[in-house]
């Protein structure tokens, strides 16, 4: 499934193509990219599906890329996928682990836990926001052009790419009504 995930990812990017300037390429390329891994979040339902999704779309593009120089490099998705696992399956307990052990609650044990509305909303934005902020300087150190890749354009389309991002994670947590 992940790898028909990845296949669907690698289709998605090949169509629209890498990002030439902020607004709306990277809010395109990045709505393109999280949709193949909500289908597979959906799907799977597992901690790190969609970071699985992007690193087996990942490996094979990049070596691609870097076998043939006339190919542009694939978006930096890894990240921002990274990012979108922790926000929407981390837990408080998970957390609350981290501290030292006279600290922690004895009976607190993580549950496994549906992603909630708000979880994959916010998930989905920082998905966004992430993919924003490492490819605009990716963009620029493969010779994109300083002046597109600057300035307000560059705001405008990181909010646009984080609103656009959570309003479509909101999907993952929707019900079907089949039974």
């Amino acid at each position: 499934m992940l790898l028909a995930c990845a296949v669907f990812l690698g289709i998605g990017q090949v169509l629209v193509g890498p990002p030439s300037k902020p607004v709306p390429d990277l809010t395109v390329v990045a709505v393109t990219a999280l949709l193949p891994v909500i289908v597979a979040v959906r799907l799977v339902q597992t901690p790190g599906v969609a970071s699985g999704v992007c690193g087996a779309y990942l490996l094979p593009a990049s070596t691609v890329a870097l076998v043939q120089p006339s190919i542009a490099p694939p978006p930096l998705l890894l990240v921002p996928a990274v990012a979108f696992d922790l926000i929407l399956w981390l837990q408080p307990v998970h957390l609350r682990r981290l501290l030292p052990t006279h600290l922690r609650a004895r009976h607190a044990k993580p549950s496994p836990q549906q992603p909630t509305t708000l979880r994959a909303t916010l998930a989905g934005a920082a998905f966004g926001v992430v993919l924003a902020a490492v490819e605009v300087p990716f963009r620029l150190f493969l010779g994109g052009d300083a002046a597109a890749w600057s300035g307000a354009s560059v705001w405008l389309a990181a909010a646009a790419t984080a609103l656009g991002c959570g309003a479509l994670a909101r999907l993952l947590t929707f019900r079907g009504t089949a039974t």
